[in-house]
């Protein structure tokens, strides 16, 4: 998968949009119901995206998700290569869809843990997940520096 052919690369997986917004953040959107393929393929995505630009930070909209099928919650959770994610900031999810997320999310992290290395939490909108990666990012670049 070659990310260099154009500004800000995107793939667009059934109704759901990936996009590399920078070298250290991508995007999300995620529209409708996600089908296990769809679940599998944008772990592929991510996986391709982190084994070019390294660990990167996730902006999750989820305001339009409707429901992650069975299957695709279990292909989140399945073992294989570490999400290169540190930080995954999800907005406009509704209290249904964080518990299911979070289920996910911690199932991942009891089943996998080395796979599922990384931060998530929750905020009510886009800007506020923008500011939270930022303050994420700026903690990590500080407690990375040399004293």
């Amino acid at each position: 998968m070659d990310l260099i052919d154009s500004s800000m690369p995107s793939w667009v997986v059934g109704r759901h949009v990936v996009r590399l917004e920078r070298p250290d953040l991508v995007s999300v959107a995620f529209r409708g119901a996600t089908s296990a393929a769809e679940a599998e393929k944008i772990r592929d995505v991510y996986i391709a995206i982190g084994e070019q630009v390294g660990r990167f930070d996730v902006l999750f909209d989820a305001s339009d998700l409707v429901f992650l099928e069975a299957g695709a919650r279990a292909a989140w959770t399945r073992g294989g290569k570490v999400y290169p994610l540190r930080h995954v900031v999800c907005f406009g999810a509704n209290f249904p869809t964080r518990t299911v997320i979070m289920t996910v999310y911690r199932a991942g992290r009891l089943l996998a843990p080395s796979i599922f290395d990384f931060h998530i939490e929750f905020v009510p909108t886009e800007q506020e997940a923008r500011n939270r990666l930022a303050v994420l990012g700026r903690q990590a670049r500080h407690s990375c520096a040399p004293a």
